[in-house]
């Protein structure tokens, strides 16, 4: 078999993102976010514990703060669709049970529904290799990523101080960087727009936002401007 035969095998096997557990192969599916609260949209059931959008494959799901590692599990879900701004919305009790900061509801959702043979398996831990893409336009740039925070616990003070940023890129020549900069700029009638980065490896940033109300905005107004391609960082 040669070179090039091997690494497409290879690259096949890890963009199916499967892992053998027990001989069983597993699906795996996470995501990470910000958490709504029920509150925020009309669910008719009063027996629904959360609200995934209808692309979540399972049938339970497992909620954890990224912010102090704490995590429960929820099994009487409702698919729907939901907005894009959250992930996944759940009641006023999970965000106690979780002890979510408001102001930064920062989680990891994970599909446990296969693994409950297995309570040894981690999701997180499967690894996902994709091969980077060349962006040569500054219209929308993939999916909304999340850049989540250490693992360690965060205290009261070191919470507060975290903010949001929004990061588009990279982009390998400067001025799709600087368009990119000047249209949201234009658009957003932000102007705490950055560009970052050094030679073939620019980033456009906007930010810090306070909170989650600050980015509810800004979010809505990149929905409009069809601006949907963005890395949340949080630091």
């Amino acid at each position: 078999m040669t070179k090039k035969k091997i690494f497409a095998f290879l690259m096949l096997m890890l963009l199916n993102t499967c892992v053998n557990v027990q001989n069983k192969i597993v699906k795996i599916y996470e995501a990470e976010g910000f958490l709504g609260n029920l509150n925020q949209i009309k669910i008719i059931n009063p027996k629904v514990e959360a609200v995934v959008s209808l692309s979540y494959p399972g049938t339970s799901i497992k909620i954890t703060n990224l912010l102090n590692s704490k995590s429960i599990q929820l099994n009487n879900l409702q698919k729907t669709s939901v907005d894009g701004s959250r992930i996944v919305y759940v009641p006023e009790s999970a965000f106690q049970k979780l002890n979510i900061d408001k102001k930064l509801p920062l989680v990891r959702i994970e599909d446990i529904s296969n693994v409950k043979s297995n309570p040894t398996f981690i999701a997180n831990k499967a690894e996902i290799f994709r091969e980077e893409r060349k962006v040569s336009n500054t219209s929308k740039v993939g999916n909304v990523e999340i850049a989540p925070l250490s693992s360690t616990e965060s205290t009261k003070t070191e919470l507060e101080s975290k903010k949001i940023y929004l990061q588009f890129g990279s982009f390998y020549y400067s001025k799709f960087a600087n368009e990119l900069r000047n249209n949201l700029i234009n658009s957003l009638k932000v102007k705490n727009i950055a560009i970052e980065g050094s030679s073939k490896n620019y980033y456009v940033t906007i930010g810090p936002i306070s909170n989650i109300n600050g980015y509810d905005s800004l979010y809505y107004k990149m929905k409009q401007n069809n601006y949907d391609g963005f890395k949340i960082l949080v630091k």
